[in-house]
């Protein structure tokens, strides 16, 4: 039997779904799972101790956040092509997959030969999103690149910003937001400032009932 051809991580901190999508993906006798990780941080330190082709991120991911490991990911581990996992994910946040220049983007409640079937198409150096997400982009050929039909100005956020105002309004102080995302309480608080400017809100309650209206709230 040949041996796996690709080398897969998962970062997701949903225990009983990691272990039905590693027992699929080690199945198809295609891939391999080198590790999963619960968090960002953790994902981020064994992604680079073991250098996976394909790494698998749940965009709810705890730690820094699922596009600020992606962004480091493309900057450490640029052999490494990333996927995002989600099970309904905002414009906002497809938006920025698309920006981070993902390979991919899953719905976990997909069934599972079509997941498969989205994996083997990224190991063979394609793109794959679930049907439900490919209804809401559009395809531009002059960049060759996949965009969100219609962007809300959400979109404008970068993904550290966005990364930070779900903290935020999960109640977080900038301090804890600060130790949590590894940077500067001044860093936090200047992005704070400017996640308001751009949004055109004015206090830290109405910038919690946008962004959960949004559905932007951490769980």
């Amino acid at each position: 039997m040949n041996a796996p051809s690709s080398r897969i991580a998962i970062v997701d901190g949903h225990p009983l779904f990691v272990e039905g999508l590693t027992q699929k993906i080690v199945a198809t006798g295609e891939m391999e799972v080198v590790f999963t990780a619960a968090d960002s941080d953790r994902g981020l330190r064994l992604a680079l101790e073991h250098q996976p082709e394909i790494v698998l991120i749940n965009m709810e991911i705890s730690g820094r956040g699922a596009f600020t490991l992606a962004d480091e990911l493309a900057r450490r581990l640029p052999i490494a092509r990333i996927v995002f996992l989600s099970d309904d994910p905002t414009d906002v946040f497809l938006d920025e997959a698309l920006r981070l220049n993902a390979a991919g983007v899953l719905l976990t409640n997909d069934p599972t030969d079509r997941l498969m079937a989205c994996l083997r198409t990224i190991c063979h150096g394609g793109v794959a999103f679930s049907a439900d997400v490919m209804e809401r982009l559009e395809y531009q050929p002059d960049t060759k690149k996949y965009v969100v039909k219609v962007a809300d100005y959400l979109a404008s956020l970068t993904g550290r910003q966005t990364t930070v105002l779900r903290h935020l309004v999960r109640g977080d102080s900038v301090k804890e937001v600060s130790k949590t995302m590894s940077l500067s309480e001044r860093a936090i608080e200047s992005h704070k400032y400017r996640i308001m400017r751009r949004l055109g809100i004015h206090d830290r309650v109405e910038l919690a009932r946008y962004a959960i209206r949004e559905g932007l709230a951490l769980p």
